[in-house]
């Protein structure tokens, strides 16, 4: 941790020339306290360690992003745009199998889960029971596979109502939590992130707000799926299960779209939280790239099919 720290200072003096003095200004220390932790003489507070960390993904990770890089992007994207994606997918069995592996896996991997790649496909087509992982951890993917395979057979064609997430979401942790399709009544916190999520009282009107807005746009782009996924991460209305949630809305609203259904890789998982975190706190321009950039590996599977 104490070198990460001071890496990342270190970054930022050498890529934004900006001054000890004017760093320490920034991030509201002393300059005598920067030069210690700089130097390894002491060790700043967690706080202060956020407020490093935070400034080093503003300034050094996701650095500005033009609005005509953003338009370039969202243009080049509607190449891999497809009519009734839908049905190409639902179509061709080992594309829709191969499609539902990636997603699932990938997204409760991203969430904790020590299911292997091979152990979520035995599960998933064979049926097997993994006899050394839990039944919680069996029922993350079939549930889960499930949903998505419905999405495919066009049994949600939109999720666009409060009433359609939360049966999705009490299908999704059926067997794992007894509020399953409920909103949650308690405050919740994702660990590691300084971010206030909605309270538990104002979420029913938050969520109709979030929906609203999606239909009341005609014009729909890539661009708003990465708002709403970054809305409703922030409105977090389930006591659990909400990132999964989330990517199961997104790869929907995708195919609404005539996009492919985007892929986050666990391997991206941590680039995954900082886009997304950095939507909720600054603006949603690196997180609508790494989205783009990660539906076009979806779309390479597609093209293997077509």
């Amino acid at each position: 941790m104490k070198r990460n720290y001071i890496s990342e200072l270190k970054q930022i003096l050498e890529t934004t020339s900006m001054s000890q003095v004017e760093l320490a200004k920034n991030l509201n220390v002393t300059f005598a306290a920067l030069n210690r932790w700089i130097n390894g003489h002491s060790q700043p507070r967690q706080k202060n360690i956020s407020n490093i960390e935070k400034l080093y993904i503003h300034l050094i990770k996701f650095p500005s992003i033009e609005d005509e890089e953003i338009k370039a992007l969202l243009q080049k994207s509607k190449k891999i745009k497809r009519k009734n994606i839908r049905n190409i997918i639902y179509s061709k069995q080992d594309l829709q199998d191969e499609i539902i592996l990636d997603h699932t896996y990938n997204s409760n991997a991203i969430e904790g889960s020590t299911f292997t790649k091979r152990d979520t496909e035995a599960v998933i087509f064979q049926q097997c029971l993994i006899t050394e992982k839990s039944y919680r951890e069996h029922l993350e993917v079939t549930n889960y596979s499930q949903i998505l395979k419905d999405i495919f057979q066009k049994k949600y064609p939109n999720i666009a109502s409060q009433q359609c997430v939360c049966e999705i979401h009490k299908r999704l942790m059926h067997g794992l939590r007894d509020d399953a399709g409920k909103y949650s009544g308690h405050r919740r916190v994702i660990r590691g992130l300084n971010i206030m999520l909605t309270h538990p009282k104002d979420i029913p009107e938050e969520m109709e707000k979030l929906f609203r807005k999606w239909k009341r746009n005609k014009n729909k782009s890539i661009k708003d799926i990465a708002c709403f996924h970054s809305d409703f991460e922030l409105i977090h209305p389930f006591g659990d299960g909400n990132g999964r949630l989330g990517r199961l809305i997104m790869a929907q609203q995708c195919l609404e779209l005539g996009y492919p259904p985007i892929i986050i890789e666990n391997t991206r998982k941590s680039e995954y939280y900082d886009v997304l975190e950095y939507a909720q706190t600054k603006n949603e321009y690196p997180l609508i790239k790494f989205i783009i950039l990660e539906m076009q590996k979806t779309d390479e599977i597609l093209k293997k099919y077509l």
